[in-house]
Protein backbone atom coordinates (compact mmCIF):
# COMPACT_ATOMS: atom_id res chain seq x y z
CA UNK A 1 0.00 0.00 0.00
CA UNK A 2 1.31 3.45 -1.13
CA UNK A 3 2.27 5.85 1.94
CA UNK A 4 0.02 8.93 1.66
CA UNK A 5 0.75 12.48 3.48
CA UNK A 6 -2.42 15.15 3.97
CA UNK A 7 -1.66 18.72 5.26
CA UNK A 8 -4.09 19.85 8.33
CA UNK A 9 -6.06 22.97 7.22
CA UNK A 10 -8.47 25.41 8.90
CA UNK A 11 -10.97 27.31 7.19
CA UNK A 12 -11.49 31.35 7.99
CA UNK A 13 -13.19 31.97 10.89
CA UNK A 14 -13.53 28.68 12.15
CA UNK A 15 -11.66 26.50 14.75
CA UNK A 16 -12.36 23.06 13.14
CA UNK A 17 -9.53 21.73 10.88
CA UNK A 18 -9.89 19.79 7.16
CA UNK A 19 -7.66 16.71 6.59
CA UNK A 20 -7.94 16.52 2.07
CA UNK A 21 -7.97 13.20 0.68
CA UNK A 22 -5.74 12.70 -2.18
CA UNK A 23 -7.80 12.27 -4.94
CA UNK A 24 -6.56 8.70 -5.88
CA UNK A 25 -7.86 7.50 -2.62
CA UNK A 26 -11.72 9.15 -3.15
CA UNK A 27 -11.64 7.97 -6.97
CA UNK A 28 -10.55 4.37 -5.72
CA UNK A 29 -13.24 3.84 -2.54
CA UNK A 30 -15.99 6.13 -4.63
CA UNK A 31 -15.84 8.97 -1.67
CA UNK A 32 -18.29 11.74 -2.63
CA UNK A 33 -19.15 15.03 -1.19
CA UNK A 34 -21.70 14.86 1.03
CA UNK A 35 -20.59 11.47 2.78
CA UNK A 36 -20.23 11.20 6.56
CA UNK A 37 -17.60 9.37 8.44
CA UNK A 38 -17.80 8.70 11.53
CA UNK A 39 -14.07 9.29 13.34
CA UNK A 40 -12.36 7.83 15.88
CA UNK A 41 -8.87 8.83 17.53
CA UNK A 42 -7.08 6.07 18.97
CA UNK A 43 -3.87 6.88 21.11
CA UNK A 44 -1.45 4.41 21.71
CA UNK A 45 2.40 4.34 22.13
CA UNK A 46 1.99 8.62 21.76
CA UNK A 47 0.63 7.73 18.34
CA UNK A 48 -2.45 8.91 17.18
CA UNK A 49 -4.08 7.29 15.07
CA UNK A 50 -7.30 8.81 13.03
CA UNK A 51 -9.79 6.17 11.94
CA UNK A 52 -12.84 7.28 9.76
CA UNK A 53 -15.77 4.53 9.32
CA UNK A 54 -17.92 5.51 6.41
CA UNK A 55 -21.56 5.57 7.54
CA UNK A 56 -23.28 7.47 4.97
CA UNK A 57 -22.15 6.97 1.31
CA UNK A 58 -24.00 9.91 -1.36
CA UNK A 59 -24.97 7.91 -3.97
CA UNK A 60 -26.05 10.61 -6.15
CA UNK A 61 -22.61 12.12 -6.68
CA UNK A 62 -21.64 8.67 -8.47
CA UNK A 63 -24.45 9.06 -11.17
CA UNK A 64 -22.65 12.91 -11.94
CA UNK A 65 -19.04 11.61 -12.32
Amino acid sequence: MKNYTVKARQRYGSNSIDLTLPASIRKEYSINHGDIFKISPIEKDNVLTLEYRLIYHNEDEDEEE
